[in-house]
């Protein structure tokens, strides 16, 4: 099966289950590049087939230094820009510092209106790369101090992403001034820095007397994910300014230290539901086994975006404690919940959800029937293909016949091998190639005539697939 098929469904699944909890995610954020959560290798070993399981691996995306970046002049001209724009359209702006997203960055002049100024457009592309020009570096310090928050915003983007080391030493500087709308935007450039040599400032500015400081700060050190600042963050959980508990929480689930579960847990009966969805989040990415007891009596919470981020904790996690409450969660009300449930039971692998996935089949969701049918595919020890999958070969949407191939071909079940052959008349390639995967896996010789025919194809994907089929047996 083409992994367009396979991975689309772990990534729209995800992406429909954020979008209906409204995760904003944070334009800094954005530059990091995560492997999908523990994907499944599958190997033969003595003749039999074994899935193993690749732990998930943070990926840091740094940009190059080869982008030409602003120079002194063009900072000082997007200071100036934005000290007199809109506040509004001042703030869409800064998205576009430091990075390339949008249309006609990537690809120069592509996307763009033929009649934008020349030079709008030379500014906007270089402000998408690290400062480099030292002249500008005493203008963006200033800029830290400006009164309008959309400048000092803009500064200290700049300045973290510069590709000079007085940079960030003048951030670092700035985190100490008297003024506190300074050391929050120091804090918040250091943090888009990720400068190491900041750890020290910024454990300290967590206790800054303002909580807009102590609250980038805590952010910051999120972005550091260093273990060493989980007991200092630690204190930031109880009490005091929301804003600062919530990004502590945040930084605490960035980190990813199991020290930090026990401190999180109460929060996931906090009355604000979105610290309790924060804390999910964290809990999730921590993935310590014993936060699952606590997250399973989110799975009912009656605030939606926070049972999706306890679902989608629970299976990240990966812990066989959360069936029941996965299982229940099937059953819920909203269908987001009920895909998400059904995607964190795939994640869980326990095959005591089998039966409950195989009824999920006949939803009136369609995405929840897509989950089910992926999540049935990652269940160990199931040896036995639910009917509902065979009948899911016939389904009108072809990514769902795609998908209930691939998965018969996980379970491997002799029974769904002639369902599968007369699948493989089937009109879309992609359904074609999936059902030949699936006959590949199936023990035995009963399809090695369809295999051998298909070594004729017209598909070079189905030939190959074909042929390595009957090379392993």
């Amino acid at each position: 099966m083409s992994s367009r098929v396979r991975w689309g469904l772990a990534a729209s699944v995800g992406l429909a289950v954020a979008v209906t909890a409204g995760v904003a995610i944070d334009a800094f954020a954005q530059a990091r590049a995560r492997v999908s959560p523990h994907p499944v290798v599958h190997v033969n070993v003595a003749g039999t087939r074994v899935n193993v399981r690749v732990p998930k691996v943070k990926v840091h995306v740094r940009r190059g230094d080869d982008r030409p970046g602003p120079d002194s002049a063009q900072v000082a001209t997007a200071l100036a820009t934005f000290a007199g724009a809109d506040p509004l359209l001042c703030g869409l702006a800064l998205d576009r510092l430091g990075n390339d997203w949008g249309p006609g960055a990537a690809a120069a002049g592509l996307g763009e209106l033929s009649d934008e100024p020349a030079a709008a457009r030379e500014l906007r592309t270089r402000l998408a790369g690290p400062v480099r020009d030292a002249r500008a570096l005493p203008l963006l310090a200033t800029a830290l101090a400006d009164a309008k928050p959309c400048v000092r915003h803009a500064a200290a983007r700049l300045l973290g992403g510069s590709a000079l080391a007085a940079a960030t030493a003048a951030l670092r500087e700035a985190l100490a001034r008297p003024d506190a709308r300074v050391r929050e935007a120091a804090a918040l450039g250091l943090g888009v820095a990720e400068d190491t040599a900041a750890f020290a400032a910024l454990v300290r500015a967590l206790r800054d007397p303002e909580p807009a400081v102590a609250r980038m700060a805590a952010w910051a050190l999120g972005q550091l994910e260093d273990a060493r600042a989980v007991p200092a963050l630690v204190p930031l959980l109880r009490g005091g300014d929301v804003g600062t508990r919530k990004a502590a929480v945040w930084a605490l689930g960035e980190i990813e230290d199991s020290a930090a579960v026990g401190p999180l847990v109460p929060l996931l009966a906090d009355k604000d539901p979105d610290l309790r969805l924060f804390t999910a989040r964290a809990l999730g990415e921590i993935e310590a086994a014993s936060a699952t007891r606590p997250l399973t009596a989110l799975v009912d919470d009656p605030v939606l975006d926070v049972r999706l981020a306890a679902i989608q904790a629970l299976g990240e996690i990966e812990d066989r404690g959360a069936t029941e409450a996965l299982v229940r969660a099937l059953r819920d009300a909203s269908p987001a919940v009920r895909a998400a449930a059904a995607h964190a039971l795939g994640e869980v692998e326990d095959p005591r959800a089998a039966e409950p996935l195989a009824a999920a089949l006949g939803d009136r969701d369609a995405a929840v029937r897509l989950a089910a049918v992926h999540a049935l595919g990652e269940l160990d020890d199931v040896s036995r293909a639910p009917a509902g999958l065979v009948q899911a070969l016939k389904d009108p949407d072809p990514e769902m016949r795609a998908q209930a191939a691939h998965t018969l071909g996980e379970i491997a079940d002799p029974a769904s091998a002639p369902a599968l052959e007369a699948a493989f008349a089937d009109r879309d390639v992609e359904v074609r190639r999936a059902v030949l995967h699936a006959l590949g896996e199936l023990p035995g010789d009963a399809n090695a005539q369809l295999l051998a025919a298909a070594l004729k194809d017209p598909d070079p994907e189905i030939r190959r697939l074909a042929a390595r089929a009957l090379g392993d047996r």
